[in-house]
């Protein structure tokens, strides 16, 4: 181990606060670079980065020192900085999201389109099999006539169903 060595982190795994506080005088500035990379405001980085350290500390007992601690510490940090960025941007209404996809020029702004599409796909993939088909088919550019025509229904239920598989989505993108 290059960076730490394995008696501090089963020092760290017993609940030693002197390993805990080397562990994070030698990682919180990479790891608020790491997450600056991706947030792009200081504040947020820090929050972000704060929260890191407090997770790894309440979960001290999990930490395998004959593994990569760089691995684990990063994973954590990654994992919150997503989590904060769908967050931030599940504010944005569906279409925003799929204009982004398209239209995004850096690699976050594509990688967060790719989680987005990704989730929406998932919510799709558990609604009812009516909902989902009139979701796809209204995804496809199909007009609410043609919808009701070709599964034989009601324009108005096409719109019900519609209404209905959006607010699933915005739900899950406010949790």
């Amino acid at each position: 181990m290059t960076k730490i060595d394995r008696s501090i982190l089963s020092s760290l795994k017993k609940g030693s606060h002197l390993a805990f506080e080397k562990i994070f005088i030698l990682y919180y500035s990479k790891v608020l670079s790491f997450i600056l990379g991706y947030v792009k405001s200081m504040a947020d980085a820090e929050e972000l980065a704060e929260e890191v350290f407090v997770g790894l500390w309440q979960n001290h007992q999990s930490i395998n020192p004959e593994k990569s601690f760089d691995s684990y510490l990063y994973t954590i940090a990654k994992n919150k900085t997503l989590n904060f960025l769908k967050r931030k941007y599940a504010a944005k209404s569906i279409f925003e999201m799929q204009e982004s996809s398209t239209f995004s020029h850096s690699p976050e702004e594509e990688y967060i389109a790719l989680e987005k599409t990704l989730l929406i796909k998932i919510i799709v993939e558990k609604m009812p099999s009516q909902r989902k088909e009139v979701y796809r088919l209204r995804q496809q550019g199909l007009t609410n006539e043609e919808i009701a025509t070709k599964l034989e229904t009601t324009k108005r239920n096409v719109e019900s169903q519609i209404s209905l598989a959006l607010k699933e989505i915005r739900s899950a993108f406010r949790d």
